[in-house]
Parts: C-alpha cells; structure tokens; sequence
C-alpha cells in the first residue's frame, strides 16, 4: 500500500519509514500535518500513519481535514500516540481515525493495524466496484423504463377523424409507466369502441399488463363474442367485462382491473357501455348544459369469478360529452382550490370549462388544475378521455 508517514520528530519519521518499508509499503513522509495537508492533495495515499501531537497541524486536526475533503477513496487513518485514556480514545474516534498505535511504533503492532487497514480498504474498493455495477444498472433501467414510457405514450390514440365525434385527453403516470391506459376506434363509420382502465399497483407489472390489454381489446374477437354491429352493440359492453374478467382469473393474474368500456352508436345519438369497479363517468348535457356524474356502479374486474355485468345506455346528442377518468386524481389536492379532488371539487372543476371543446378542456385540466410539482410527484396515474359530440 502506499502510506504517508507524519512525524515532526525526524527520527521518528525515518524508523516508521523503515518499518513499514520492510513490511513491503511504498512510504513518503511529511513533517507535520500541513506538510501532510499538501501532499494528500496531490498524491494517492491508501494510508496515513500520523503522530498525534505536532506543531501548526496536529494529527487530530489532519484526520478531520481528511475526513472533510471529498477524495476519490477512502483514506484509511492510524494516529500514533503515546497517550492515553478513554476521552483521548473518543476524542480520536470523534475526529474520524480509523485505528491507532502506540508511540514509539514496533513493527509487530504496525503489521497489525496494516492488516487491519488492507483488509478495510479491499472491502471499501469492493463496495466502490459495486456502487459503480449499481450505478451503471441503474442508468440502463432508467433508460429503458424511459424508452418503455415513449412507447406507451405512442400507443395511446391519435386524435379521432370523425366529423361527429371529436376526441381529447390527457395522462401522466405516478412513475415512468404506469398502469393507466385509454383507447378508442372506429369498427364502421359511425360506431366507436372506447375505454378507459386502471390497473391496479404502478410501475412495469402494471404497465405491462395495460399495454398488453389495450391490444386485446381491439384485436381479440372473442372477447366480444362475435362481430361489433349496431344490432349487438347494446349487449356487446357487457359480455366483454364478463369475458376480460374471465381470462384474467384463469391467467392467475396478481392484479385487477377497473374499468368502463362503451359503444358510442353515433347514427343512433347512444351510448352503451359498462362500469367495472370505475370511477362514475361525466356527463355533460348540451342542452341544459347541467354537468352530472352518471352513478352505475359495478364490481372491478379479475377479483371474483362469477361477477355480473350489466350495460348501460345513455342519450348521447350533439354538442354532449363524456368524461372518463382514473381515481388519481382524487389523491391531490386542486391547485386553483387548494382542497381535496373529492367528487363535489372535480364536478366543481368541469363545470368551470363545461363550454370549452374537448381539446380545450383537456389542455386546461393539464395546466391549471396540478402544480408542476405535483405532477412531479404524482401518488397515482392520472388519466382524462373526453369524448365530445358534434
């Protein structure tokens, strides 16, 4: 090891130079702890073996100077002293001083602490080796959870090209995924699949599943038990959230789901859909322009074998809309409020932009209702589709 050697006393320098040398170190010396000061700067020592007692610097002071300063590995610190007592002992300890010995040193104790220090030292460069694989770890799975994120962002849908039908929304996951995930698409030109589904937990689990069920939902035909037509569209809701809840109890999967799932029949002017388990969808009238939560509860998805489902179905004219949201939400508190996201606040919230189009609405919820603070530390997804007849 290479060890730098602090005594003011010259002969003392030269016979723990001596010592050590025999026991096969690299020594330099200093002569007092300034001296000591300017060459731990500028070398790298894997040991200091420091007299306690020294003029303008002493050993107690160097050892906290070495302590203080950030050096790119440990220093491994020996005070020599002849000195004793348990208050000098902590006063040692206290200052940051790894072992000590007694004054004047012999070569059986210096093998000793020597032993002790490499043994010390190897482990501290283990733990380094460690930290840095961590640290490399680390950056590879963020790189990856971010590049997981790009995608799932990717796979949530483009604007609908519907001329009755506009479509707009707005999502941030508590973490770099999330469990969150909404969809919706045309199966002719006036009859649109939508839903909206939160898995239960966060992080990758959570995330992968949604990913994977927004794909079921529009290529898997036999979770609605045939072709999605304007006669079956009334029943169609249903049977999917009994099929969804089927295949997620036979994967023994350790999640559930809530979610609502719909039909909106346009050249009918209706919605079909079902709610598992999902926060009440909003409604808002254009004629009246009353603002209102349509309440239909039902059972959430993959908890129980058996649950029963039953669709609902709602006038949809236009210039009508049809929220659907996820729970996050309601685990904030409203930044223009300051009170908690409970039902009365966020009705109160979309009764203040119920006019705006949806993509106006959906641009105010994503900049005015959380602080950037908040959305930087979401506890839950957040997630807003906003269906808008024309």
């Amino acid at each position: 090891m290479k060890i730098l050697v602090v005594d003011d006393a010259r002969d003392m320098r030269i016979i723990t130079k001596h010592l050590l040398t025999k026991l096969g170190h690299d020594i330099d010396t200093a002569v007092d702890g300034s001296d000591a000061w300017d060459k731990l700067l500028e070398n790298d020592y894997h040991v200091v073996v420091s007299d306690w007692v020294m003029p303008i610097v002493d050993g107690l002071e160097l050892c906290k100077k070495v302590r203080a300063h950030d050096f790119s590995h440990y220093v491994y610190f020996i005070l020599l002293t002849g000195m004793s007592g348990k208050q000098n002992l902590i006063s040692g300890i206290d200052a940051g001083a790894d072992d000590f010995a007694t004054k004047p040193a012999n070569i059986e104790e210096l093998e000793i602490r020597l032993r002790a220090a490499s043994r010390i030292l190897t482990l501290e460069h283990t733990l380094e080796e460690q930290n840095e694989a961590l640290t490399i770890a680390h950056d590879t799975l963020q790189k990856e959870l971010e590049a997981a994120a790009d995608t799932q962002i990717n796979l949530l849908p483009k604007p609908l090209k519907n001329e009755e039908l506009k479509s707009a929304w707005f999502y941030k996951p508590a973490v770099f995924v999330g469990g969150d995930t909404f969809s919706y698409f045309p199966v002719a030109s006036d009859l649109v699949v939508f839903f909206s589904l939160d898995i239960s937990g966060h992080g990758v689990s959570s995330a992968m599943l949604s990913m994977s069920l927004q794909s079921s939902m529009a290529l898997k035909r036999s979770l609605y038990e045939g072709p999605i037509t304007r006669e079956r569209a009334p029943d169609i809701p249903a049977i999917f959230a009994r099929n969804v809840n089927r295949v997620l109890l036979e994967n023994d999967s350790t999640h559930y789901l809530t979610m609502i799932f719909g039909i909106a029949d346009l050249e009918e002017h209706k919605i079909h859909y079902v709610q598992a388990g999902h926060p009440h969808p909003i409604f808002i009238k254009n004629a009246d322009k009353s603002v209102e939560f349509i309440e239909n509860p039902g059972f959430p998805i993959g908890l129980f074998d058996g649950a029963s489902y039953e669709t609902q179905h709602i006038d949809f004219e236009p210039g009508d809309k049809f929220i659907l949201y996820s729970d996050g939400i309601s685990e904030n508190d409203s930044a223009i409020t300051k009170t908690a996201f409970d039902n009365d606040n966020l009705l109160s919230h979309v009764e203040k932009i119920k006019t705006l189009s949806a993509d106006e609405m959906a641009d105010e919820i994503s900049k005015t209702w959380l602080t950037s603070e908040q959305m930087a530390a979401l506890p839950d997804d957040i997630s807003f589709l906003i269906l808008e007849r024309q």
